[in-house]
């Protein structure tokens, strides 16, 4: 029986794509710091004084978007970071769908809960925790 679509094709294709991605961002991201010697959101310049100067990092996803349309080198790394960090979500992801269509129920399931937890900590506990 061929398969339409080969399960480690599939997934490997979403990984690499995923670090391939992210790694374009972060590196536009980091040309865009060197080039203008700061992070987009500050006059004094460095990462590490920004970070001083807040005592955190800027958080949440407006910031996030709004740093990137403004073009801000700092917001253009986190985003690449962000894909980066959602690259293993997306496989799990997918392959819910592969098992779906290969009619592997025992693994859809499995998947399923994993998608779950993966997605429970994300917005659930994450927030809770750092909040």
């Amino acid at each position: 029986m061929k398969r339409a679509i080969d399960f480690n094709t599939a997934v490997g294709l979403v990984l690499r794509a995923g670090v391939i991605v992210s790694f374009t961002i972060v590196g536009v991201g980091s040309a865009m710091m060197f080039a203008e010697g700061q992070t987009g959101y500050s006059s004094l310049g460095s990462a590490e004084q920004l970070y001083q100067m807040h005592d955190r990092f800027l958080l949440g996803f407006a910031p996030l978007v709004s740093g990137v349309l403004s073009a801000k080198p700092y917001a253009i790394i986190d985003l690449g970071l962000l894909i980066l960090l959602a690259t293993p979500v997306a496989r799990v992801f997918v392959s819910f769908f592969l098992f779906l269509g290969e009619r592997r129920y025992s693994f859809v399931l499995i998947t399923l809960g994993v998608l779950s937890l993966l997605l429970f900590s994300m917005f659930v506990v994450g927030p809770l925790v750092s909040g």
